[in-house]
């Protein structure tokens, strides 16, 4: 049975035609009454019919972007090109998901955030503000990131660390790199594995360490860049 329908209400954006969806059932869920509009979709690929996801106010879905399972997404909210927005996930405000971005579980993304490329947010984690998460970032658990923060490349950030405009506020900051975990353990040390040195220690002997523990040369410039993002954070208030 189809919970919601196309209207003849429809709006462009970047040159593509949204329809404004009609709900065909109650949604108590999310404070859905049957005849109430919502938001606006390319098309019912963009929207499952299954669950209670729905997409409401001023947001919109499109590309070949998906909401399915409990997901909300309202607001001027925006999710498209290839994204998933899914689970128990909401997405609102003026908040942007794009790219092949996932967020899912009970993740929420809000504010004026962005999650692009192929970055990841699940678990409780929240971002917003003005937060980036990109590339092929990953957040999950009870992280926060929020402020002017941003999270990117490979990164993983997890546990109940929280980012603000780039200042650690929780230790430990965990990233799993392609070899060790790199954590900050106090204000100013970092553990990579099992060593643990000062800011100024690593940032002297981290090729050389690297080699002593047979790192790739790829290896080497991964965790230095690591090691000087940590420090670059720990340094903004």
């Amino acid at each position: 049975m189809k919970k919601y329908e196309l209207t003849e209400n429809t709006i462009e954006i970047n040159g593509v035609v949204l329809y404004q969806i009609r709900a065909l059932i109650d949604i108590f869920e999310n404070g859905v009454k049957i005849g109430d509009l919502g938001g606006y979709i390319k098309s019912e690929a963009n929207l499952s019919h299954e669950g209670t996801c729905w997409i409401g106010g001023d947001a919109k879905v499109y590309g070949y972007a998906q909401v399915y399972n409990n997901a909300h997404v309202y607001g001027k909210a925006q999710v498209y090109d290839y994204a998933l927005v899914y689970g128990n996930a909401t997405v609102c405000h003026n908040a942007k998901v794009f790219g092949h971005a996932n967020v899912y579980g009970r993740a929420k993304v809000f504010g004026e955030a962005e999650v692009f490329g192929y970055a990841y947010v699940s678990g409780n984690a929240k971002v917003f503000g003005e937060a980036k998460v990109f590339g092929e970032a990953i957040v999950y658990d009870k992280v926060e990131v929020y402020g002017n923060a941003q999270v990117f490349d490979d990164a993983q950030v997890y546990d109940n660390a929280i980012l603000v405009g780039g200042d650690w506020t929780i230790n430990p900051i965990s990233i799993l790199g392609s070899k060790h975990f790199v954590s900050q353990c106090d204000t100013d040390k970092i553990r990579i594995g099992c060593i643990i040195k000062t800011f100024d220690e690593w940032l002297k002997q981290y090729k050389e360490i690297g080699y002593d523990n047979e790192y790739t040369d790829k290896q080497i410039k991964e965790y230095g860049l690591i090691i000087k993002f940590i420090i670059k954070l720990s340094k903004i208030v």
